[in-house]
């Protein structure tokens, strides 16, 4: 990867232009080139073809969108990051199309255009050194379970610690649980872990691990699991970045046969890396109206995202034969099938104060029965099997 990537910027406005490139060279990036859409783009790529090609975005697009094309045929090596006061989804969108990898909202942040370039760079160069065979043998990896919501208060931190907890008990797997809530970081309460050190920690020392020796930065829990906690204090989210995120998952998912993750009730860049190093993804909704609502926004924002349909998997918590909305108002309202539903018990709120999965603190209860569904879903096994559940509560216990 360049140490010092060089960078042409595309904009049919030259105060814009100007504008733009004060962000890049205040970031210590250099600018090689500046030009209008069409012609004049491609002579000024053919004279210096660059790293980055910085391409604003504005209505009507259509002369944006050739210009893309045609520098991809003159700096195939080259990527474009798309810039607009754009910001809707259908924008987003064309700009991906048209083969921009990044698609950043004016005015531009001198953090989400480094972010943005280094980002892409480090992409290329792993792609490099794979075709060019320098890379490392390719590993084994685990597979990546996120459990994600579009707002708090419905379930999802519950889900993924007895989620996690039923898939180490269905599979005697290697599992690991990842509380990833920005926000408020519940895992260590509903687990009774001391929190020693966090994700923030292993953040810092990121550099200088690898697959065995991030494990001692997780705590063993007697069911199984190992447990990589939020940090105590949400400012130290502060320091992460989506690049330790995706070496953090990486590392342990190598190490791991499932690794599961929770996260908060918003959506961020942190969110974002992790739903995409995803292999599954659990939409929790409840069944208010709000919650509906607010995982319609969820579904349209994976849609364009790109998410494929297949990798996220709806699921309907607090389910009660009371509940005002039916199953097949939810997937009507969504235009999605419900894969699992979790029904509603009032001992979940006890096991929770005291630190235990509810699939230990109740085997035997619906709730229960079927989380552990869901557990022996995603690791491809059978529905819960006779003698399974004698099983487990001798190894809880």
């Amino acid at each position: 990867m360049p140490r010092n990537p060089e960078i042409i910027i595309v904009d049919p406005d030259p105060d814009a232009r100007s504008d733009a490139k004060h962000v890049l060279t205040s970031s210590q990036l250099t600018v090689v080139g500046e030009a209008d859409y069409g012609i004049e783009a491609v002579t000024v790529a053919r004279e210096h073809p660059p790293d980055i090609f910085l391409v604003s975005m504005e209505e009507p697009v259509v002369r944006a969108i050739r210009t893309i094309q045609m520098l991809e045929g003159i700096a195939p090596k080259a990527a474009v990051i798309a810039y607009s006061s754009l910001a809707d989804a259908g924008s987003v969108r064309r700009a991906m199309v048209a083969g921009a990898r990044d698609y950043l909202i004016k005015p531009l942040k001198p953090e989400d255009v480094t972010r943005a370039i280094y980002g892409i760079l480090e992409q290329e160069e792993r792609r490099r050194l794979q075709l060019e065979g320098e890379a490392n043998e390719p590993v084994a990896r685990g597979t990546v379970v996120t459990v994600f919501g579009a707002k708090g208060g419905i379930g999802k931190t519950t889900i993924a610690t007895n989620l996690a907890t039923a898939m180490v008990q269905a599979t005697n797997a290697n599992v690991a649980l990842v509380d990833m809530d920005t926000r408020f970081g519940d895992v260590a309460i509903m687990m009774d872990i001391a929190v020693e050190r966090s994700i923030a920690d292993v953040a810092r020392r990121i550099d200088e691990l690898n697959r065995e020796s991030i494990k001692d930065s997780l705590v063993r829990h007697h069911t199984g699991i190992s447990i990589l906690p939020a940090p105590l204090h949400p400012t130290e989210w502060r320091d992460l970045t989506p690049q330790h995120i995706e070496k953090i998952v990486d590392l342990l998912a190598q190490g791991h046969d499932y690794v599961v993750i929770d996260t908060p009730g918003t959506f961020n860049e942190i969110i974002a890396t992790t739903l995409e190093l995803s292999d599954i993804i659990l939409l929790v909704t409840s069944m208010d109206i709000t919650s509906i609502k607010d995982t319609a926004l969820a579904l349209e924002m994976l849609r364009t995202a790109d998410v494929p349909e297949e990798k996220v998997k709806l699921i309907v918590n607090h389910s009660t034969s009371s509940n005002s909305l039916r199953e097949e108002d939810v997937e009507r309202v969504l235009e999605y099938t419900v894969t699992w539903r979790i029904p509603h018990d009032y001992n979940v709120a006890s096991a929770n104060q005291l630190g235990v999965p509810i699939v230990v603190a109740k085997p035997y209860a619906r709730v229960s029965r079927a989380v552990t569904d869901m557990a022996c879903a995603l690791a491809g096994l059978p529905r819960e099997r006779k003698g399974f559940l004698e099983r487990f509560v001798g190894r809880a216990s």
